[in-house]
């Protein structure tokens, strides 16, 4: 499976887990390495905040427009569940 594929898997259902649907970027890395990913903290954390993130201002940005940054350290899924 891609990063991406992975992260968007924890990601629901860390946001399923929360009232606001929201989860941290730490939430997404310990799941992941909870489920003995091959992906590096610091792949994990570029795809999180930068690749996947909608609203980032970073070069780069968006290409997969699948989260939303809302708070500081917070992130929520654009995407319906699946």
């Amino acid at each position: 499976m891609t990063c991406r594929t992975d992260i968007l898997a924890v990601a629901r259902d860390l946001a399923a887990g929360h009232p606001e649907g929201t989860f941290s970027m730490q939430d997404i890395v310990q799941a992941l390495r909870a489920q003995q990913t091959t992906h590096t903290d610091a792949q994990i954390r570029r795809h999180v905040r930068i690749i996947m993130c909608a609203n980032s201002t970073e070069k780069g940005a968006g290409q997969f427009p699948d989260l939303e940054w809302v708070a500081r350290g917070r992130f929520r899924l654009l995407e319906q569940p699946a």
